[in-house]
């Protein structure tokens, strides 16, 4: 996929889209993701919140993260998912 310019992204399409990314995230996902990017909550401490291994965190992070970076780029974002 051809990467998008994001220095034409507004603040409006930029938030539009966290939440169409954190929708298509597990509760999981979404909540380690906010937490790390906006909290600075360390890995153990959220393994321990949600009972999993560190390595699991990062996966989680890992795969929020890939979501987040798709429908930030996505040029068309209704074509990719229509059902938005």
């Amino acid at each position: 996929m051809r990467r998008r310019d994001l220095s034409t992204v507004t603040i409006e399409d930029a938030e539009r889209r966290m939440v169409i990314a954190l929708g298509k995230m597990t509760a999981r996902q979404s909540d380690i993701f906010l937490s790390i990017r906006f909290d600075n909550t360390p890995y153990d401490e959220l393994a321990l919140r949600h009972g999993i291994i560190v390595d699991e965190v990062t996966r989680d992070f890992a795969r929020a993260l890939g979501m987040w970076s798709r429908c930030l780029h996505a040029r068309f974002p209704r074509l990719v998912w229509p059902w938005l």
